[in-house]
């Protein structure tokens, strides 16, 4: 392991006991949280699998529950983002989607599976 990665590790390693894991339907565990008390979303590619309408309630419960600022990083199995066409403008209006990092995520993402990994972050 090269140093800059055992020291990750380390950093990670220290943090562990802030990470709170949850096996269970995104939507459904949201939507039993309280407005504005969530500032970190990371989901892998299940919303490429999901309908208009499942996006639309997830990315509600998602925009509900995030604090100003909070930042949701996705990864999709084609390189565009998803959302915008299929989850309304006047919610995704109150997120900025950032374009650069997301194409520096994307190409250095070593998965090599997904098309793309994005970012967005709620403004306010």
């Amino acid at each position: 392991m090269a140093h800059r990665e055992a020291v990750n590790y380390e950093e990670v390693k220290a943090r562990a006991d802030r990470v709170d894991v949850r096996h269970a339907n995104m939507t459904d565990w949201l939507s039993r949280q309280p407005e504005a008390s969530v500032d970190r979303y990371v989901l892998l590619d299940a919303q490429d699998w999901m309908s208009d309408a499942q996006l639309f309630a997830l990315w509600s419960e998602i925009t509900r529950t995030a604090r100003p600022g909070a930042r949701v990083l996705f990864r999709t199995a084609a390189e565009p983002s998803l959302l915008p066409g299929r989850v309304p403008d006047a919610l995704l209006d109150r997120w900025h989607y950032h374009a650069g990092e997301s194409l520096g995520f994307t190409r250095a993402d070593r998965s090599s599976i997904y098309g793309g990994v994005h970012l967005y972050s709620r403004k306010g």
